[in-house]
This record gives C-alpha cells, structure tokens and sequence, in this order.
C-alpha cells in the first residue's frame, strides 16, 4: 500500500509537473511566450469539443454501432474511429492555428507541441488520477459494515488499493511517450510552413494515429501491459530520432553546449 501510494505520487509529479516544467524551461531558455503555448492548450480543448461533436454526429448515422459496443469488433472500431479523429482534427487545428497566428518557428511550434500534449497529459491523465488518488487517502480504513458508500464503490476503492505498484509508474512512462509524439507531430506540422508541402500534414496525422490506434488497440485486446508500455517506450526513442533528423534538437544541444558566461568572459 506505501509503495502503491508513492507510485501515485510520482506518476502524478510527472504528468502534471512535467508539462508546466517543460513550458517554465521554454520560456527561460528559447524565450517562449506563455501565450504561445497556451495557443496549444486551447488547440486541445478545441480538438476534444470537434472529436465529441463529429462522433455523435457518426453514432446517429450508423444503427447499432454504440450498442454492440460489448461486440470487441465493434468496440475496436469505435475506438479506433476516435483516435483517427483526434489524429485528423488534432494536426488541422493545429496547423490552422500555427498559419493563422503566424507560429513558424521552431521555437514557436515546441510551445504549440507542450502545450498541447501537457493539456492532453493534465486532462486525460493527472487530474483524474490525482481525484481518484484523493478519494483512495480519504476512506483509507473504511469499514464496509457502517460507511454511507455504495458497496461498489467501496469494492472498487479496495480494488485500487490492491494495484501492482509499478502500474501508476508504467502509465508515466506512457504519458511521457505521448508528450514528446505530440511535439514530434507539432514539428512535423512545420514542415509545411518550411517545405511548402502539405503532404506532412498527412505525416503528421499518420503518425500520431498509429502510435494512438497501436497502443490503445493493444491495451483493448488484452495485450500484456508490459508489452504496451515497452511499444510506447520504443515509438519514444523513434519520435526522439525524427526530431534529431528534422534537426528540431539544434537548440537544445546548443543550450547544454554552450560554455558558461564566465568562461566566455
């Protein structure tokens, strides 16, 4: 129970702190507008209000697809269809907000990158789990005989209690995967501005939807979680690679390279 309870507390140091760490460090040390990666986390918000409106929209037209959801055929699809759109409407938004707001620089699209995947990190992950994490501390010694909690409930809270310790920490190592994807995706979207060529936009979605369809198609098959979480660990390393062949960590091995003020003095 310690060990469970201080997974939690570093897997959510990670996939709040991280986020508002990585925008606190672009705006010391590229001289990143909060403004601009705050542009990323409303590019978010947006994507999530068109993915919810396009997905209904799709369940009223195809009969019975929601409720033979208990069907994992059906259930694949759905999900899949989710994280293609999220993929489509997520490199849209963010290439209309880049040319619109006129974000063509490296730096400029790191800040769009954080903010985006810190809002998904934040909203899909860290504020969640710090809610249950807090409902989990505050009926710690419930007793079931006198406690005003359904007795689902309470199975479920026990049910958590019960958890591999290294669960929470695996989740973190996939949050942070998906952080840098979203940055990988964003530098992909400037391409487009510096190529002239719209294919990367197509790149961009492509990207992101099978790292998303793999990863989450996996987990929905039953797939080993180890497994899931070493595939994430893996198109990591590869999103790592393509930003170094796109010349996109130029800045920050400059950053890391450069001599302190006092030698230079």
């Amino acid at each position: 129970m310690v060990l469970l309870g201080i997974s939690i507390t570093v897997t959510l140091i990670i996939v709040i702190g991280l986020p508002i760490a990585a925008g606190f460090w672009l705006n010391k040390k590229l001289g990143v507008s909060w403004q601009m990666i705050t542009y990323g986390v409303l590019g978010y918000f947006l994507v999530q209000v068109l993915v919810s409106l396009l997905y209904s929209g799709l369940v009223s037209l195809i009969p019975n697809w929601i409720a033979k959801g208990d069907n994992q055929t059906y259930l694949l699809s759905q999900i899949l269809v989710n994280v293609f759109l999220g993929a489509l409407f997520g490199v849209l938004i963010r290439w209309l907000g880049m040319r619109y707001f006129k974000l063509e620089s490296l730096e400029s699209a790191y800040a769009v990158g954080v903010g985006y995947g810190g809002a998904e990190s934040i909203m899909l992950v860290g504020l969640p789990l710090l809610t249950t994490f807090f409902t989990m501390l505050t009926n710690l010694n419930i007793d079931p005989q006198t406690t005003s909690l359904d007795p689902a409930v309470v199975e479920q809270l026990n049910e958590l209690w019960e958890l591999d310790f290294y669960i929470p920490l695996a989740t973190a190592g996939e949050r942070i995967a998906a952080f840098i994807m979203h940055i990988t995706v964003t530098i992909l979207i400037l391409q487009v501005f510096r190529k002239k060529n719209l294919l990367w936009l197509g790149a961009g979605v492509l990207l992101e939807f099978v790292i998303n369809g793999l990863i989450v198609g996996l987990a929905e098959a039953g797939v080993h979680f180890g497994w899931v979480v070493l595939l994430g660990l893996v198109f990591m390393a590869g999103n790592l690679y393509l930003l170094f062949r796109l010349n996109a960590l130029q800045p920050i091995f400059a950053i890391f390279t450069k001599p302190p003020q006092d030698e230079m003095d």
